[in-house]
């Protein structure tokens, strides 16, 4: 049975060795107690933990903690009670002993026993640290984890949704390599580690898409993805037992995404225009903006636009399996989506292949051409901790592949009035909450709507006339 303990290190005065040796043979209470006062040093010294698993296996750990021999109580191996902040002190060497124990419990009860050299070792690591290190081969540290998890949902997810969670493990590693140098496990993930990697994400991090505006950090709404894609990791790192660390379930490891962000879109107007605007003279805005509209017809997620494939054209009714919810969508291309098919025979039912970022640069250039009349003033809102960010920009600006389904939505809703249940079958969302983020507040479509209706007392009179 190993015995756990402490000592100081380097606790005489130099020159002290026959007052040493006195002290070893005296049993006299009294007089040790004078000798050690006479040769104890005046300067603070590291506490160590004494291990000792036999008589020929005993090592030392070196700790952080610190205390004046004449405040130590070499009997007891603590600091004595009478002086300042002893409880507290006292307190941090028990609890230091208590996980070493429990570590070295765990070290040698594995089926792959570590040698007394790697016991040392891993020991004097997780003292340093704080964190369980690797002993085998068979171990994976947390990054060769995270590095498993991408290659295996590479084969599931979308290539852009493998992007956003490589991006996130690219953030972590910067913040872990800041604050945490290589040290770090998944022990290390508590509500703190979250706070600093909240407030990092904020504050801190580069944000390639401000590079104009020269400030680091996201906003709350990107920050939130970036926290949702981090616990997705750790509940299946978890769930593989790779860890036993279920920090990611307190309720405080969360960023809460703002509901009611404003979501900008295109009026029909507008959305007319742009599709009828003359881009002949530049073939590559022109296959950009017909991807967009084919978008804004359709309400269909990029990913599912860039899949389609003339198979799953049936007449004039477009059947496919949803990428995101692997749900069948079926949308007949006719009334306000009867465009999408003439885009379709534009192309032979080939849509053009275009990168998702040069998609949207090209969107941009091609909404900023004078007769697409776009440059409407569109005002957005934003929190980034406890700041708003509040800013107007012309639409061909802010415009991107995912106003297109926007747009489809505020449209259909707005001014076509289809019954909501029929718009989530047509855009897959599966409850109206998460629908609602993307209507548009259109006051002038709301009044519209209003204007079309008969008042009560208006239906009262006509009955009473009658």
């Amino acid at each position: 049975m190993a015995n756990f303990n402490f000592n100081l290190r380097d606790h005489y005065k130099p020159n002290t060795d026959e007052a040493k040796k006195e002290l070893k043979k005296t049993t006299d209470s009294k007089t040790r107690a004078r000798i050690l006062e006479s040769i104890l040093g005046l300067e603070q010294v590291p506490v160590r933990i004494i291990i000792t698993i036999d008589r020929d296996h005993r090592f030392f750990c070196k700790t952080d903690l610190q205390v004046y021999p004449k405040q130590w109580d070499f009997e007891k191996q603590r600091m004595k009670q009478q002086a300042a902040d002893s409880m507290a002190f006292n307190k941090r060497l028990t609890d230091l002993l208590g996980d070493v124990q429990k570590y070295y419990t765990e070290l040698i009860t594995t089926d792959t026993k570590p040698s007394y050299e790697q016991v040392k070792e891993l020991i004097q690591l997780y003292v340093t640290t704080k964190v369980k290190p690797r002993f085998t081969e068979n171990e994976k540290s947390f990054f060769e984890v995270y590095d498993e998890y991408l290659k295996l949902k590479e084969k599931d997810l979308h290539q852009r949704t493998i992007q956003k969670f490589r991006t996130t493990k690219n953030t972590l590693e910067k913040f872990v390599g800041i604050n945490y140098k290589k040290h770090f496990d998944f022990d290390k993930i508590d509500l703190l580690f979250f706070d600093k990697f909240k407030h990092y994400l904020q504050y801190e991090a580069y944000n390639q898409k401000s590079k104009e505006e020269k400030k680091n950090g996201f906003r709350d709404d990107t920050v939130s993805k970036f926290v949702e894609n981090f616990k997705n990791f750790l509940k299946w790192s978890y769930e593989r037992n790779f860890h036993k660390n279920m920090i990611f379930q307190h309720s405080e490891f969360k960023v809460t995404r703002d509901k009611n962000l404003d979501i900008t879109t295109m009026t029909i107007h507008e959305l007319k225009r742009f599709y009828e605007l003359d881009l002949s003279q530049r073939p590559y805005l022109e296959r950009v903006r017909d991807m967009y509209c084919f978008g804004a017809f359709t309400g269909q997620r990029w990913s599912d636009v860039t899949a389609f494939r003339k198979e799953d054209l049936h007449g004039d009714t477009w059947i496919f399996e949803a990428y995101k919810t692997k749900k069948t969508t079926i949308i007949p291309l006719v009334g306000y989506a009867a465009p999408a098919l003439d885009i379709l025979k534009k192309y032979n039912y080939d849509l053009p292949s275009i990168s998702n970022q040069k998609f949207n640069d090209f969107l941009k250039l091609a909404a900023k051409e004078e007769k697409a009349e776009l440059s409407r003033l569109v005002e957005i809102n934003r929190f980034q901790g406890n700041k708003k960010q509040t800013y107007a920009k012309p639409l061909h600006e802010v415009i991107s592949s995912h106003m297109a389904r926007r747009t489809a939505v505020s449209i259909l809703l707005n001014i076509y009035r289809v019954p909501v249940p029929q718009v989530m079958e047509i855009t897959g969302h599966s409850d109206f909450k998460t629908l609602k983020r993307y209507i548009n507040k259109d006051r002038e479509a709301l009044r519209a709507n209003l204007e079309q209706t008969r008042s009560v007392t208006e239906i009262m009179t006509i009955v009473k006339t009658a």
